[in-house]
């Protein structure tokens, strides 16, 4: 009876993830500065989950097109990071299930990427890390042309006219965050990595080329927003609307679930053409001013308000179900975090709904791709629980039965280590039994059976 369990649960794992493989999902919409305007070159990439043969396309990618349309189409379910670039913009990071949706329309609004306002330019150490790369030394940092101080405030750099085509990248202008395109070019193109190039193909000096940065000069897009250089404040890189409100719910609860902050605001779809300075500067404040003054009850009560809507799908009610846990958990990081540290006053308490957390077992099955993004929330829900019977079960199954090699290594140690005094033998232990028909009698299982002895003798 117990194999003939096993095989269904397995079956019904495979149909989960298989089920709509022949069914496609398009993801269509618009890629616009913040303020509305066409980026002058953007592309949009998603990584194909679960690509195991170094020979296959690991990659979806499309150019965005010169009005701001794009559209990726998804033949497979699975959880994608959908990556945007844009010139002159940063890189924002969505992440997005794909289960059986047939079109999804989401809109995406960039920041524009902040440049330095010059005043480290006066400091020499600093000006040393800012340099020109190309084609004409081949993308290499440590020989790129350094950049000297102007009485005027600006810097320069001399390039070397090598060709008729100059390809360059300056590096260093943004606060050492990446690269940027620097104007003027007279189109713009990709490297392989996918990092931007100015093209310049026109009137170029019969020796070298002077590339001249002026402080606060205005970039072709309008920056309303301030960059954010405290490491622990919420930085956004952009905006996401969509024509349907509930398909938020495919992408923002993959975000908060996890440790880290979104790099994207969820706003109405109004304002999809465009974002006017002020309703910028509302969406900013509107947001925590740092990772340490999150309101996290208030985020508790959105997603359980957001979980009484019943036209959402299964699928995005267990999205919803993982990200209260995620917030639950980074509440009780947050809290621990102060009360180690010290802090002026008692961080308040964590008040969360444990019906909610409860559902998650009955809900959401074991082998869900959704564990893997954030590790630490499996051993959080088992110390929350005490390692209950229940719980222990249930995260015995994701170690038989989830995708992810090292999430189940790692979680089966931490199941033997937190019910290993419950039992006389390692052998007894149904987590026991789990490692080893899932890795039989190598490496993980000898460490189990360790960590089982120390926890016995201690």
């Amino acid at each position: 009876m117990r194999h003939i369990t096993c095989i269904s649960i397995a079956l019904l794992f495979f149909l989960i993830a298989g089920s709509h493989a022949v069914a496609q999902t398009v993801l269509k919409g618009n890629v616009l500065s913040a303020d509305g305007t066409p980026i002058t070159k953007a592309q949009i990439s998603a990584a194909i989950p679960g690509v195991q043969d170094i020979f296959a396309e690991r990659e979806i990618r499309v150019d965005v097109e010169d009005d701001g349309l794009y559209q990726l189409r998804f033949d497979q379910p699975g959880i994608y990071t959908l990556r945007v670039r844009g010139v002159f913009h940063g890189t924002l990071n969505i992440p997005l299930l794909v289960f059986d949706q047939a079109e999804m329309v989401m809109n995406i609004l960039m920041l524009p990427k902040v440049f330095n306002d010059g005043r480290y330019f006066q400091n020499r150490d600093y000006l040393e890390w800012i340099r020109v790369t190309g084609n004409f030394n081949d993308y290499d940092f440590h020989t790129g042309k350094q950049f000297s101080l102007n009485n005027d405030g600006s810097i320069t750099a001399m390039v070397p006219v090598t060709s008729d085509t100059m390809r360059i990248q300056v590096r260093g202008l943004n606060y050492g965050q990446g690269a940027s395109a620097i104007p003027p070019a007279d189109r713009y193109e990709l490297l392989p990595d996918n990092t931007f190039v100015s093209v310049i193909y026109n009137n170029l000096p019969a020796d070298s080329l002077e590339i001249r940065y002026v402080p606060e000069e205005t970039i072709p897009y309008r920056r309303i927003l301030p960059g954010s250089m405290r490491g622990n404040s919420p930085v956004i890189s952009g905006f996401l609307t969509f024509r349907n409100d509930t398909d938020r719910y495919w992408v923002e609860p993959l975000s908060t679930m996890q440790t880290h902050m979104v790099q994207f605001r969820v706003v109405d779809y109004s304002f999809s053409e465009g974002i006017p300075p002020l309703d910028q500067y509302a969406f900013q404040d509107s947001g925590p001013v740092s990772l340490f003054g999150m309101d996290w009850n208030g985020s508790m009560k959105q997603i359980k308000d957001a979980l009484e809507n019943s036209s959402l799908h299964q699928q995005q009610v267990n999205l919803l179900l993982m990200a209260y846990a995620g917030v639950v958990h980074r509440a009780y990081m947050n809290r621990d975090y102060l009360r180690r540290f010290g802090s002026s006053r008692d961080p308040a308490e964590v008040k969360y709904d444990p019906d909610i957390l409860d559902r998650i077992p009955d809900e959401i099955t074991p082998g869900h791709t959704i564990w893997s993004r954030n590790v630490l929330l499996p051993n959080f829900l088992l110390e929350q629980h005490k390692y209950s019977e229940r719980w222990t079960t249930y995260f015995t199954e994701l170690v038989r039965h989830h995708n992810s090699s090292d999430l189940a290594a790692r979680l089966s140690h931490s199941i033997m280590e937190g019910t290993a005094e419950h039992y006389d033998t390692a052998e007894q232990m149904p987590v026991y039994g789990a490692i080893q028909d899932r890795f039989g009698e190598g490496r993980v299982l000898r460490r189990a059976t360790e960590i089982f002895e120390q926890v016995k003798n201690h």
